[in-house]
């Protein structure tokens, strides 16, 4: 405690240490949901962590556990809220009763008190225990004494939901009416009309519930006097025959008072939910209510119709299993560099990679599985590893399958061989997944996944498409620069884009020349023009336009014709950037824009199926 009569521990440091994981968020919210979407309310439901902040603010205003003080055996007891935002004012009392059932203990409730000469925002609060699992996922090391394993629940009707917090902030956080009574005044008059239309949007519906009685639509008679999130099935055409036979009947449900109804629904949210349909509706009504016999032999038929539909059903549900489509995600058919390395030793280099990839993957899975290269074939559901191994042929086959560890219905496929082609050893990798055909997928947004040792191979031994490939930018700067880029173009054998760059403004140092060759320098030949008589050489030849081509990008994909983006192309780009691991958007523009386009490019054209 200070000079001011401060607690000390009531710090900033101490508040920020406190942390709520998004478990309690979830939990709560699913255990409150799922109750109230059984009874049908219509409602909404927010959630908040206390800022900070306001946590700070509450402590030091509150003074808990502070001897003296009011609240000196109390402890802050809100560090988490739900709101209930319900649409009938009728349904508040009954969701405070039902919310009372769902916890522990019941709820510790504060109500306005209806007062004939002051009006406030209505308010119900009630205070819960948390369950004790989520309460110990709460990180609180400073503070513990002072904020309670508790949370409010608020239940508010949708007109009040979001003046009652203006005026509690006004009212209660502040002292804006302070001398303003006449504007005061008129804050409780405001709020009052609030409370009139929530009677009377209850009282419309329910006059219009009555006009349909009238005219025997039993159907919205019942619809609008119960006000429950119906399923979007009418009233069965037995019951509907009976009402229209017996209209005494049928306003015998009409005047049944709702609550009573609710109240049982409530009763039911810990077994199987009720069909929040209007035929069984009526039939909860009338086991409670009138019993009428012609009622109850209809429900037994109904019954029977829905058994013996239910029955042909389950004699049909046999359907045979559908086959996963297949969508590749990278491709490469290289050869492995052997400029450094004899054909034995590089095969014997590149199969180790590749197996060893293999085997910090699958070995626990498979335990069994040879610490060295070898063949080896296995399978456990979700996984399969084969290895054919015959270094006396050159040959090293990969195939692997396992689960996405993210999304259960997708399966990984790996596909890679490594084998000798007269004085060449070809190396072909591909990956792909399988999951179901219908699952959404985002074509604007496609997945694009390297498995590692590519990289390894391209790292440690070297690949090449017709030349070497390497994650870096090739300077063009002389005629033999010039006719290595042309030979290189022309070649039919090449299978991987050639991506030209002229670049005299400064736009290309925000693009990040190196950067993107560090992105797709493994499956794409980066060149560069440093000399100005061989770009303007380049431009002739291949047609740019003369007086554009300085700054200028070229792309030759395999088998079409080349694609030239100007300066003004380039800087006018736009590219929505979306990150859905992180959930984050932004839209990009100018030349960055411009990279992150051509880099998904090159990856759609790499996976194209030629």
């Amino acid at each position: 405690m200070d000079n001011n009569g401060v607690n000390e521990v009531f710090n900033k440091y101490n508040v920020d240490q406190i942390v709520v994981p998004d478990v309690v968020k979830e939990d709560l919210l699913s255990i409150i949901e799922e109750k109230l979407s059984k009874v049908g309310f219509y409602y909404r439901v927010a959630y908040r962590v206390k800022t900070s902040d306001s946590i700070l603010n509450k402590l030091l205003l509150k003074q808990y556990r502070i001897e003296g003080s009011p609240n000196e055996h109390k402890k802050m007891q809100d560090l988490v809220g739900i709101r209930v935002i319900l649409y009938y004012e009728d349904d508040v009392e009954i969701c405070k009763d039902l919310l009372d059932t769902i916890f522990a203990t019941p709820g510790i409730w504060e109500t306005t008190e209806a007062s004939e000469y002051e009006f406030k925002a209505s308010k119900v609060n009630g205070i819960f225990k948390l369950p004790s699992y989520l309460s110990k996922n709460i990180s609180n090391p400073m503070l513990s004494e002072y904020i309670d394993d508790t949370f409010e629940i608020q239940v508010r009707t949708n007109s009040f939901e979001g003046w009652h917090e203006i005026e509690h902030d006004t009212r209660y956080k502040g002292s804006a009416f302070g001398g303003n009574e006449a504007l005061a005044r008129k804050m409780n008059s405001i709020l009052a009309t609030y409370e009139l239309c929530d009677d009377s949007m209850v009282g419309l519906i329910e006059d219009l519930g009555h006009h349909h009685y009238k005219n025997k639509n039993w159907n919205d008679m019942l619809r609008c006097h119960y006000r429950l999130k119906f399923e979007n099935e009418p009233l069965h055409p037995y019951v509907e025959e009976i009402f229209n036979k017996d209209n005494e009947l049928a306003k015998q449900f009409y005047k049944f008072r709702r609550g009573k109804l609710i109240k049982q629904l409530c009763l039911n949210v810990y077994g199987r939910a009720a069909e929040l349909t209007i035929t069984n509706i009526v039939r909860i009504v009338n086991q409670i209510g009138p019993n009428d016999e012609r009622l109850n032999d209809a429900f037994v038929k109904i019954e029977l119709e829905k058994k013996e539909g239910a029955s042909f059903n389950r004699r049909r549900r046999f359907e045979p299993f559908k086959t996963l489509g297949q969508y590749k995600v990278f491709h490469a058919k290289t050869d492995i560099d052997l400029n450094n390395l004899s054909i034995e030793d590089a095969f014997r280099k590149a199969s180790n990679l590749i197996y060893s990839w293999v085997n910090s993957r699958f070995n626990e899975v498979f335990t069994d599985i040879p610490e060295e290269v070898a063949n080896y074939s296995n399978v456990s559901p979700g996984y399969s590893v084969m290895v054919n191994y015959n270094p006396d042929k050159f040959e090293f086959v990969e195939n692997t399958t396992h689960l996405d560890s993210n999304v259960a219905t997708r399966l990984w496929i790996s596909d890679a061989y490594i084998r000798k082609n007269g004085d060449r050893l070809e190396f072909e990798v591909t990956n792909r997944y399988a999951e179901p055909e219908d699952r959404f997928r985002d074509s604007d947004n496609i997945l694009f996944s390297r498995p590692n040792f590519y990289g390894e191979i391209a790292d440690n031994i070297g690949i090449c498409d017709v030349e070497k490939l390497k994650e870096a930018v090739k300077y063009v700067d002389n005629n033999e620069d010039f006719e290595n880029l042309v030979s290189l173009v022309n070649n039919k054998d090449r299978r991987f884009p050639v991506v030209v760059f002229n670049a005299e403004g400064d736009w290309i140092e925000e693009f990040d020349i190196n950067y993107f060759a560090y992105l797709v320098g493994y499956y794409s030949h980066i060149k560069m023009f440093s000399n100005k008589d061989q770009a303007r050489r380049f431009a002739n030849d291949f047609g740019l336009n003369m007086t554009e081509y300085v700054n200028s990008i070229t792309v030759f994909y395999p088998d079409r014709e080349p694609i030239t983006s100007y300066n003004s192309d380039i800087m006018d780009s736009s590219y929505e950037v979306i990150k859905f691991d992180k959930k984050k958007y932004w839209n990009e523009t100018g030349c960055r824009a411009f990279r992150r386009q051509l880099v998904a490019d090159i990856r759609e054209n790499n996976i194209i199926d030629r």
